[in-house]
């Protein structure tokens, strides 16, 4: 008989329990039944890899051969902008994830190109306010003093400075 999620709870557990652990207990029978013998790939994905790397690609399935618990091919999703980067690192990223789990789960890597994570949407920029006339007038009357070919250099910065401060930049 196989243990439930809730038989791998202490039965007294004293104080809180983070996150981790709660997950890991849920996702164990979850993530059998999708072909995961390890729910670790998906709950500790980003301390295995790393944050960088974890924002990138993702585990998608982990097989194994017939009969075994180690040799399997992972597939991870894999941004395809970011393909050819990660096919290099494989050796590493193999390293890594067996290095985790202190025995040769993974032999092999097979890549997917797929979107991986939230398109990143930026916030629309603020609309420039029109710059102080009179601190304008400060910095044509210091570039006065510079030499010639400096002044539309110094006056372009000057506007630009006065238009950032505008916006409430420092």
């Amino acid at each position: 008989m196989g243990a439930t999620a809730e038989s791998s709870l202490p039965r007294h557990a004293s104080g809180p329990r983070g996150l981790g652990f709660l997950l890991r207990a849920l996702l164990t029978p979850a993530a059998r039944a999708r072909g995961f013998a390890e729910a670790a790939l998906l709950t500790d994905w980003p301390r295995i890899v790393g944050p960088d790397l974890a924002s990138w690609c993702r585990p998608l399935r982990l097989r194994f051969p017939p009969g075994k618990g180690e040799g399997a091919r992972l597939e991870l999703a894999v941004t395809p902008a970011r393909l050819l980067e990660l096919q290099h690192q494989t050796p590493l990223l193999v390293e890594r994830i067996n290095g985790f789990f202190g025995r040769p789960v993974v032999a092999r890597l097979r890549l997917v190109p797929r979107m991986v994570g939230p398109v990143e949407r930026r916030p629309p920029s603020a609309p420039c306010a029109p710059p102080d006339p009179e601190a304008l007038a400060r910095i044509r009357r210091s570039a006065q003093r510079a030499p010639p070919a400096l002044r539309p250099a110094l006056l372009a910065l000057g506007a630009a400075i006065v238009a950032a401060r505008g916006r409430g930049a420092p």
